[in-house]
């Protein structure tokens, strides 16, 4: 029964396959843990300064090396740079705000002529009551300007809500769901 393992299987017969199961000793990790730490803690200080050396060139070299990138780019873009296609955009583009300008110098010329007429009449309705004043027909004009007509300016004046009824006093008590007081009675 020596052949036989706990869990029933033959080692005479897993022998004879060329299988023999082992436990790993687990002495290799901590061999290399151990081997790791104390390379650490023997060069650990150099390595410290060593990075630090490292970080120290490397900032010295970074504005270096960027002003290198800025160079080689500007080289790349003047070999792409086409001088006619730029003037070409540059024309268009002048182009269109002239257009853009142009409209707007319109725009603001049909604005100023409305506005000039609408100076002129307010002038000359104000000569108008004036006239009316000193005939004695008063200074205002008792009839509406002819582009008002009555019903678009019934339209334009909203009815005002009505708050609360004419007969509402609020000392009055009433209306409704009011404060009532208890009844005051005797003690009991």
């Amino acid at each position: 029964m020596d052949a036989e393992a706990d869990d029933g299987v033959d080692i005479k017969t897993v022998e004879d396959e060329g299988f023999v199961p082992k436990n790993e000793d687990p002495a290799f990790v901590t061999g290399i843990f151990n081997t790791g730490v104390g390379f650490l803690q023997q060069y650990g200080w150099f390595i410290l300064l060593g990075v630090l050396i490292l970080m120290y060139i490397k900032s010295k070299l970074d504005p270096k090396i960027r002003q290198m990138k800025t160079k080689a780019e500007d080289v790349s873009f003047q070999k792409k740079y086409d001088p006619d296609t730029a003037q070409r955009r540059l024309e268009a583009m002048e182009r269109a705000r002239m257009r853009l300008q142009e409209e707007h110098d319109a725009k603001a010329a049909v604005y100023a002529e409305q506005q000039k007429q609408k100076e002129e009449e307010k002038r000359k309705q104000k000569i108008e009551e004036w006239d009316s004043f000193q005939e004695g027909k008063g200074y205002r004009s008792k009839y509406k300007p002819k582009d008002e007509s009555p019903e678009s300016s019934q339209r334009n004046l909203k009815p005002k809500p009505k708050l609360r009824q004419s007969d509402y006093n609020p000392l009055m008590g009433g209306g409704g769901a009011g404060y009532r007081p208890a009844r005051r009675s005797g003690g009991g």
